[in-house]
């Protein structure tokens, strides 16, 4: 966890995907030649700006909750393709319909409207190819629109069933987990019973013996020398004894895990997962780590159910007085779907009441900048400042 610390603005600006360059640079090189080709000032005017608007469409449109607002954006972007076609022949208008008919698909529900929408843009690209050739072999270019919103919808359908895979991994990992715990559990109540029958009991015989042979020794007048030693074994006996049974109670007390295993969690995650470390470390008591370490783990896996696709931050900060751990999916990527993978419906309350028992909070709700959901627990450092954890 420490590599992390002192990176986190570097790695959150540095964390981005090349690939989504692409359209927009494709459309920067129509709007350059299809404003160089255009005849005229006002021509120019006009077919640029409805280049640029269609450009940054999509791009404002993302962060937008609402997927009405893609769907506009794509739409639109089409339609400026096919007028700048029309309006500049020897441009590349072209461009932008070929890029929102391979986007289209993941915006449209699956079946008729979805094939009424790819056949209509195909069919508008064709005549628009054959306005401007003069031949009806242009409407052959409809089929590039058409196999581009194909292999769109055959790659939305690569990356569902991916996703609704990871989400299952998450679940199964953590089911893993828990059952590797019980069986941890399982075998050091074994081993404590084990201990409580063989040892403590031994011990305890062993001072009830002890006990005994001193009496005997003080009657018969026996010299301190003898019975001084007697009481001495006596005593480490009895002692002995309540070791063994701290022992036991011990092995069969829960597990706890802390703050140390959250690196070994997000590695293990199967899904895109970053974690961040700031401040200056503090020591947290074991319940409190526990529940840190139970949050971090339900929220990653909520995220995965339900923002499935969406890349994870884990961002843990140390103040004096508490330590504040947030996690945060992006929500839904366009063209996702949930995983359809539910849960329990009591994780989040499970987890507020953990760190209640700490002295703790634990806030859950949509993220206040941008999509996403954003889970913060802070719980209490040892030795910080009293009534600092909810400030």
């Amino acid at each position: 966890m420490a590599a992390a610390a002192g990176q986190e603005g570097d790695a959150r600006e540095g964390a981005f995907d090349g690939r989504r360059l692409v359209a927009p640079a494709l459309m920067l090189v129509c709007g350059v030649v299809c404003v160089v080709d255009a005849s005229g000032l006002a021509l120019k005017i006009t077919v640029g700006t409805l280049i640029a608007v269609a450009g940054l469409g999509p791009v404002l449109a993302r962060r937008s909750s609402a997927g009405l607002a893609e769907l506009l954006a794509v739409c639109f972007a089409i339609a400026v393709g096919l007028t700048v076609t029309i309006l500049v022949p020897r441009g590349l208008g072209e461009i932008p319909v070929l890029v929102g008919a391979a986007h289209l698909p993941r915006h449209l529900p699956a079946g008729r409207v979805r094939s009424i929408g790819v056949g209509a843009v195909s069919v508008a690209f064709g005549v628009s190819a054959m306005v401007i050739t003069g031949s009806p072999v242009g409407l052959v270019a409809g089929a590039a629109a058409w196999a581009l919103a194909d292999r769109s919808t055959e790659h939305a359908a690569f990356e569902a069933e991916r996703d609704r895979a990871l989400a299952l991994l998450a679940e199964v990992e953590a089911s893993r987990q828990a059952q590797r715990e019980a069986a941890a559990a399982e075998e050091r109540n074994r081993i404590a019973g084990e201990m409580h029958d063989v040892l403590a009991h031994s011990l305890a015989g062993l001072s009830m013996q002890l006990q005994a042979i001193r009496a005997i020794a003080a009657a018969e007048g026996a010299s301190p020398s003898i019975t001084g030693p007697i009481a001495r074994a006596a005593e480490l006996a009895r002692e002995g004894v309540q070791d063994a049974r701290a022992a036991v109670g011990a092995l069969r007390g829960p597990q706890l895990r802390g703050l140390d295993d959250l690196e070994g969690l997000v590695k293990g995650f199967p899904g895109e997962v970053s974690l961040y470390v700031s401040g200056q470390p503090g020591r947290l008591g074991p319940e409190a780590g526990h529940a840190v370490y139970r949050a971090v783990q339900e929220a990653m896996t909520n995220a995965a159910r339900y923002a499935t696709g969406s890349g994870i931050d884990v961002d843990v900060r140390w103040h004096p007085a508490r330590l504040c751990v947030q996690v945060r999916d992006y929500g839904l990527p366009a063209g996702h779907r949930p995983s359809g993978v539910k849960g329990s419906g009591t994780g989040i309350k499970s987890m507020a009441d953990r760190s209640q028992a700490v002295g703790g909070r634990l806030a859950a709700g949509p993220a206040p900048l941008g999509p996403g959901w954003l889970v913060e627990i802070a719980v209490p450092v040892i030795g910080g400042p009293v009534g600092e954890v909810n400030a």
